[in-house]
């Protein structure tokens, strides 16, 4: 069963360098550290909840404080409790759309569209990356979190931004999607553990 559920990790898409990160070696020094932990052990301890309200995890804050750590250990946690899931960032979930469009391409916008609605989780991480088109990445990021959202399946959203930066960039259509029924934001205010690391 080990196997299997690694097996189900990485087709998940969760990168290698996270893959093995769990709740018990994340780093909480701190109250709002802790707060930070505690909120998504409980995410993911409740996720059969989480599921039926369709709840949402905002995760904001600065580079290297350990957001996407927390979230790939939620996500790991889903998937190992027979959940499905799927961690991506915008810029590929971008790609992935626009790939469909050439000629020869190996699937259909539908068929991507689905691969992005579908599963019980979703992780979506760069968000705030000014990539492309403005108003085409907005109208993607719509599409995929209101289809989300009208099937009450959950998402996690991982930006290097504040809450506001956050709402300026998805627009409000989407945050009041986001924020719905028990969902909470994050705020990860503490220096970058990367840089305390390397004694920065």
């Amino acid at each position: 069963r080990q196997a299997a559920v690694e097996r189900a990790i990485g087709r998940a898409g969760i990168p290698r360098r996270f893959r093995s990160h769990s709740f018990g070696d994340y780093q909480a020094d701190s109250t709002e550290q802790l707060r930070a932990l505690t909120l998504a052990q409980d995410y993911a301890a409740n996720f059969a909840a989480v599921r039926e309200r369709g709840s949402c995890l905002l995760l904001v804050g600065g580079p290297g404080t350990g957001k996407t750590h927390l979230a790939c250990a939620i996500l790991s946690h889903v998937i190992g409790n027979g959940h499905s899931g799927l961690f991506l960032t915008v810029s590929e979930g971008l790609r992935l759309i626009r790939s469909t469009y050439s000629a020869g391409a190996n699937r259909t916008e539908i068929q991507v569209f689905e691969m992005l609605t579908s599963p019980d989780l979703l992780v979506l991480d760069e968000v705030g990356v000014a990539i492309g088109n403005e108003k085409t990445r907005r109208a993607m990021l719509f599409d995929v979190l209101n289809a989300r959202y009208g099937e009450m399946r959950p998402t996690v959203l991982i930006a290097n931004l504040t809450a506001a930066e956050m709402g300026d960039y998805l627009g409000d259509r989407i945050m009041d999607r986001l924020l719905e029924l028990g969902s909470a934001t994050v705020p990860f205010t503490w220096p970058s553990h990367r840089r305390k690391a390397n004694g920065a």
